[in-house]
Order: structure tokens, then C-alpha cells, then sequence
């Protein structure tokens, strides 16, 4: 299960802060990192993923802390 080994960019993407004034100024959107518990060749893993992912990874069952029935 080495492929939740997954290295993300350091940004999701750039672009604007805007005032009201409509002054633009740059900044980095940044992910939504968590930590995630996984089970890989019958060790317990922790990863930070973005939070669309750990959800992903908890509706397959794959974390430790929430198996499907």
C-alpha cells in the first residue's frame, strides 16, 4: 500500500487578495492537511493528506479509527 506515500506541492494554487479599494496583493492558497491513520503491511502509518482525501480514505474503510460494515 505504498501509494498513500503521496507528496503534495507546497501550494494548491495562487492568486489575489483584493481590498476594498481593489488593491491586489499575492497569496498562496494553501491545502487542507490532516492527519490520517493507516494500516500498511500491518503497521500503522500517519499521513497528513488534504481533507478531501482523508474523507475519500475514510469512506473506503482504509483508516484504522472507522472500518465499513
Amino acid at each position: 500500500m505504498s501509494s498513500f506515500a503521496l507528496k503534495f506541492p507546497r501550494v494548491a494554487s495562487v492568486g489575489h487578495t483584493v481590498s476594498h479599494a481593489k488593491n491586489r496583493h499575492s497569496r498562496a492558497y494553501k491545502y487542507n492537511l490532516q492527519t490520517v491513520t493507516v494500516m500498511e503491511d500491518g503497521k500503522r502509518v500517519r499521513l497528513r493528506v488534504p481533507a478531501k482525501l482523508a474523507k475519500a480514505l475514510r469512506k473506503a474503510g482504509v483508516t484504522t479509527h472507522f472500518k465499513k460494515d
